[in-house]
């Protein structure tokens, strides 16, 4: 496992994902606002730096938003435009009412997308997009029972979008970023076939990312964990995303190609 925090690379002198060497500029590992430090400089050009920030942006600003404003993660807008207070709909005397709570007295529920495992392993029926079989519910901050009680409600209802695809994306763009600045994609027969996935040129990111079905674990201290392994028994390079490890979240593999 590679301790990432902090950690600058020679640059790589060519965009990771095209190819292009003009107007280069530095690729955080980890996005910036999950508190990404590792950089690998003049490593994507213009165009797939605006395409991959897009997609992190779907998931920074969408689902994870609130999570990032409780744990303080950094911000390039510094959260200037986070509201100051969040809100969730109670239940009390059977009927439903809004509230609007401080981000330090809100239950916040981060829902992690549970993917099939990824298609290449067994081609079968996969079309297209990814295969969403089911959600792990990670609680930050208050318990939400323990919210409901103070309210002096029965239950509580929080909406929240949810972005599997750029969630999917996102999680195939730290891998594959990871193994470049790693030295590992020297190792491919050939460019790695999960770049078209995470730059939305062709649908079927679920054939490349899921979600590994270990036992998960929690690791006291590490934000997240980011491992480039290689598999010589299926002649595979596969990243190993694991975000909020110190939480008990699911951890996502990604196959980056064939060794």
């Amino acid at each position: 496992m590679k301790i990432l925090d902090n950690q600058n690379y020679l640059p790589f002198g060519s965009c990771i994902y095209c190819g292009d060497t003009e107007d280069l500029r530095k690729e955080h590992i980890l996005p910036f606002g999950l508190r990404g430090s590792a950089i690998l400089p003049k490593s994507t050009c213009r165009e797939c730096a605006k395409i991959t920030g897009q997609v992190e942006q779907k998931v920074l600003r969408g689902p994870m938003r609130d999570l990032r404003i409780y744990r303080k993660l950094k911000s390039r807008t510094k959260h200037r435009e986070a509201p100051e207070r969040h809100s969730l709909k109670i239940i009390k005397n059977e009927a439903e009412e809004p509230v609007e709570l401080p981000i330090n007295e809100f239950p916040i529920l981060l829902h992690f997308p549970i993917f099939k495992p990824p298609a290449y392993l067994n081609q079968g029926s996969y079309e297209k997009g990814i295969i969403v079989s089911g959600v792990a519910t990670i609680s930050f901050g208050p318990r939400p029972e323990e919210v409901a009680r103070a309210l002096g409600a029965k239950s509580i209802s929080i909406t929240q979008d949810q972005e599997p695809v750029a969630f999917a994306r996102m999680v195939a763009k730290i891998a594959y970023s990871c193994a470049a600045a790693e030295g590992k994609l020297d190792l491919l027969r050939g460019a790695s076939p999960v770049v078209p996935a995470i730059l939305g040129k062709t649908d079927d990111i679920g054939r490349w990312v899921g979600t590994i079905t270990d036992p998960i674990q929690k690791y006291n201290g590490l934000l997240h964990r980011i491992l480039i392994h290689e598999d010589h028994y299926k002649h595979i390079l596969i990243g190993e995303v694991h975000l909020f490890s110190n939480s008990e979240t699911p951890k996502y593999g990604v196959i980056l190609g064939e060794i």
